[in-house]
């Protein structure tokens, strides 16, 4: 794999020579080391935390010929430190990113290949950047926008399969779909902007029948001089892969406030619905309310400490998340940000331990500390530490650990993004 890498690579340089076009070689080191005691869960009390070393490597290389046809190429390594003996002959290189795009007419491309897919609040659609492997998606994407760049519409399409195949087989890869369609509608103003984004992800069942899963929402911006409110909603329906209606909604407020050239306060709060414990336990209720962000940046939003919508964890009840959050710019180099969450399910919790129902819905608070250093504009520096203050009620939704534990996390990350050749 790797020397099939160097070769593309290779041709690459080799076209650049040849032609008339822009070529760009770039890549990304991205190790980051991580304290973990209670992440993602809480602990027991005979447990310790963990120490490791985790790295994204990735290599980039773009290309625009002279008819102005784009490509691009992201190759990517993602590993523990110590996955693998240092015998090893297992490939480990894959392809993260590779597509290309081009004008079907003034105004008008076409972009198709594996690609990232990011839109508005990236809550729906984000490329999950903290996870090692990130996320991005085989599919066409068609693009057209206005000639001032105020109005855009993009659709876009996918349909997958497990390998080459002569007859129709079950589609069975975990957390993908069978078959995917986007719609994005994009309207700027002087200091509003709206969107709306309709998103449909067929997931193929056993007998090869499709169901659909359905998200449809809108996004907003409106800015106050320097104050900046931003809004969104979206509503999930059709049915899911157990066969069951879905009827779920999520909405998230924000309000970002300058206080000086250096401070900023930000407020706000995201619900997203869920199903009660009562429904759950009922064999006859054939119905979801549960909302899935789907390719969100959760970690982004939910807390630091990844305890909601991580892992494949999924909170039945639903969420919401009241939050206040510091940013302080220190220089130009250095920054640092404090931020506060308060969460709580929106239904009934279910105890597996006692076979009881409890309304006790608070889970607990979350404080996520951050310093930031910026030496060069291709070089960062990032430590966070967060701390979870955990309820009786988080230990029943978790269904393991002890809320008197210690639930914290520490991480120290170096980005680096170098350019190693452009023309």
């Amino acid at each position: 794999m790797i020397q099939k890498t160097l070769l593309t690579i290779a041709l690459l340089v080799l076209i650049q020579h040849l032609g008339h076009g822009q070529f760009e070689l770039g890549a990304e080191f991205r190790p980051r080391a991580e304290f973990r005691d209670g992440y993602q869960t809480l602990s027991e009390p005979n447990e310790k935390g963990v120490f490791l070393i985790t790295q994204r490597t990735r290599l980039n290389a773009s290309y625009t010929d002279k008819n102005q046809i784009e490509s691009f190429l992201s190759f990517q390594d993602i590993r523990t430190w110590g996955q693998y003996d240092l015998n090893t002959t297992a490939s480990t290189v894959s392809l993260y990113q590779a597509w290309f795009k081009f004008n079907l007419m003034d105004r008008l491309s076409l972009k198709i290949g594996r690609q990232e897919f990011e839109y508005d609040d990236l809550k729906i659609l984000s490329n999950s950047t903290w996870r090692l492997q990130a996320r991005s998606h085989d599919a066409a994407l068609l693009q057209w926008q206005s000639a001032d760049s105020s109005f855009q519409i993009h659709l876009a399409g996918g349909v997958n399969q497990e390998q080459e195949e002569l007859f129709q087989t079950a589609y069975t890869v975990n957390n993908y779909y069978k078959n995917m369609g986007m719609v994005w509608i994009n309207k700027k103003f002087s200091s509003t902007e709206l969107s709306f984004l309709f998103l449909d992800l067929g997931q193929q069942l056993a007998d090869t029948s499709i169901n659909h899963f359905k998200t449809i929402g809108l996004f907003g911006i409106q800015k106050f001089g320097d104050m900046k409110f931003t809004g969104s909603f979206y509503l999930q329906s059709g049915d899911d892969q157990n066969n069951q209606k879905i009827a779920a909604s999520t909405v998230a407020l924000q309000l970002e406030v300058p206080v000086n050239q250096k401070l900023s306060i930000t407020g706000g709060f995201d619900i997203l619905s869920g199903t009660s414990a009562e429904n759950l336990q009922n064999p006859t209720f054939n119905e979801t309310n549960t909302f899935i962000p789907l390719y969100a940046r959760r970690h982004r939003y939910y807390g630091v400490q990844d305890m909601f919508y991580a892992a494949g964890f999924v909170v039945p009840g639903g969420l919401a998340d009241y939050y206040l959050k510091f940013d302080y710019k220190v220089s130009s180099k250095w920054s640092t940000a404090a931020h506060i969450h308060s969460f709580a399910t929106r239904e009934s919790i279910f105890d597996t331990e006692t076979s009881t129902i409890t309304d006790d819905k608070h889970l607990g608070y979350e404080i996520d500390t951050f310093i930031n250093y910026n030496p060069y504009n291709n070089l960062a520096l990032n430590l966070g530490y967060t701390h979870f203050f955990a309820t009786e009620s988080m230990r029943i939704l978790k269904q393991r650990g002890d809320e008197g534990e210690l639930a914290h996390f520490a991480y120290l990350q170096l980005s680096y993004t170098p350019t190693f050749f452009s023309k």
